[in-house]
């Protein structure tokens, strides 16, 4: 028996680590997990709308020396089975290279620490023509007439990566600027929502310098989001961290909410699972085939949080944008997951008034419980009705009745349903207490109450009759009025 080296050829295999997959926003998000690792507390992107565009992304992080410049452009600088440190974002030593060479032919990285600057590149058509495993070296004049290098003039430390030649990109368009700009405004939005823990705290990110707002998928400053209670256990010596979220109904909020969220697509599909590595997130918007997306479990989220030390059982990709659920951990999850969508259920279900009736209040819709189901019927005890009635003979009584058994009939469920799923039904109850329509409902009790005088009815009594009754239970400041002129509680 006897051994022998084998190394890789350079051209052909580096050519082909560029074809993991990743996206452009997925590569400069795997790009900034190095600047996080490296505590920088503001990282700035730039791209140059020039002949021949050029990406740079600065940051203020603690820098490295030559040695440590040099190792972090070594392939397989580390092992993922090795132990890291708990802010580690990274896992197999490939991100920076793989991630930018995936969209571009030369990657140029500079870094300061101690006062000094190193750089060092990876120029993909000098491997083709060196045929070795080389990297380029600069020297401070060669670094000085790189690009916008005057960025570390303010800077005591911190680390610039240049992107250059974005040959796959220019090849699948005609405008390469153009196309730039608008993979820029993806990464914007992919950005705020993978690093928006981040952002949230003491990191600030900037594209050519517009500060990234963070999203929050779970809304969770929202008054009507339900934060449920947080749950942990232990997994092989590591703590997991589970807390859902059941976010309000869409008709709560306002368009800064659906902002926050991303847009009214995300917040009906994006729910399940949301996956975070040190506070990275990692996949999201997925039930791991425990359960299934429907329109009732649609705000339902479960933040999970997972340390580095699991990424082999998550079995995480070199992107960071795919994960596995162990098996071991999913028996731990389907409580959560059971109540979180019976909560999401619950809003749906009870929209508009509380989970529990009010049997105090005379609602204009019963939910009626039958054997394979629910439906729904007009309250025919609604004051309202109750005086049109007394007002009305046989005939018309008849004919009443037949036209409410008309529209209980002909309810567009379908309709219905195929507008909620979009977001497109409009609560006239939340808008009465939005746009204060008290005018409006105050109007049209005084028409009732001098049409129940007109029949002999107790004022007082009527009017009780209808303040425990819907629309006008819901208006604070009709509540409030009555009050005050009829002495009701």
């Amino acid at each position: 028996m006897f051994q022998k080296e084998s190394i890789p050829f350079a051209p052909m295999l580096i050519e082909s680590m560029r074809s993991l997959g990743y996206s452009f926003e997925s590569a400069i998000a795997d790009i900034i997990d190095n600047s996080i690792s490296a505590k920088a507390t503001r990282i700035d992107l730039f791209l140059s709308p020039e002949e021949n565009p050029y990406l740079i992304i600065f940051d203020n992080g603690i820098g490295m020396n030559e040695k440590e410049i040099e190792e972090a452009m070594r392939y397989g600088s580390k092992n993922p089975l090795e132990k890291r440190a708990k802010n580690d974002l990274g896992r197999f030593g490939l991100g920076l290279k793989s991630a930018s060479l995936s969209q571009c032919r030369k990657l140029t990285v500079v870094s300061k620490k101690e006062n000094n600057l190193s750089s060092f590149s990876w120029d993909l058509d000098y491997i083709k023509n060196s045929q070795s495993w080389k990297i380029i070296g600069y020297d401070l004049d060669e670094i000085n007439k790189l690009p916008k290098i005057e960025l570390f003039n303010s800077a005591s430390s911190g680390t610039y990566v240049l992107l250059e030649e974005f040959d796959r990109v220019k090849s699948s368009t005609k405008n390469l600027n153009k196309t730039l700009t608008e993979y820029m405004i993806k990464t914007k939005e992919h950005l705020s929502l993978v690093f928006h823990r981040y952002l949230e705290g003491n990191l600030d990110i900037y594209i050519n310098n517009s500060k990234i707002r963070a999203k929050d998928p779970f809304l969770s400053k929202h008054k009507k989001t339900q934060c449920k209670r947080e749950q942990s256990f232990i997994i092989n010596g590591s703590k997991i961290v589970v807390k859902p979220y059941i976010l309000p109904y869409i008709n709560y909020l306002t368009n800064e909410d659906i902002k926050k969220v991303g847009s009214k697509e995300q917040f009906r599909n994006e729910q399940g699972f949301y996956i975070y590595r040190n506070k990275r997130l990692i996949i999201w918007g997925t039930w791991f085939r425990m359960e299934t997306k429907n329109e009732l479990s649609k705000l339902a989220r479960i933040r999970v949080d997972i340390p580095n030390s699991l990424d082999y059982m998550w079995n995480i990709d070199i992107k960071k944008s795919s994960a596995n659920l162990p098996d071991i951990i999913k028996n731990k999850l389907h409580n959560c997951i059971k109540d979180s969508v019976v909560s999401s259920e619950t809003v749906h279900q009870y929209r508009g008034r509380k989970q529990k009736p009010n049997s105090d209040i005379t609602y204009i819709w019963d939910r009626i419980k039958i054997r394979n189901g629910y439906e729904y019927k007009i309250n025919r005890e609604i004051p309202q009705l109750k005086l049109l009635r007394d007002s009305l003979d046989e005939k018309q009584t008849n004919l009443l009745e037949k036209t409410l058994r008309y529209i209980e009939e002909n309810f567009p469920v379908d309709t219905l349903y195929i507008d909620m799923t979009k977001g497109d039904i409009s609560s006239n109850q939340e808008k009465n207490k939005e746009d204060l329509e008290f005018k409006k409902l105050y109007e049209d009790i005084l028409l009732e109450i001098e049409f129940a005088k007109k029949y002999g009815m107790n004022e007082k009594n009527f009017i009780r009759l209808l303040m425990k009754s819907e629309p006008y239970c819901n208006n604070s400041l009709l509540l409030k009025k009555m009050g005050e002129l009829l002495d009701y509680e």
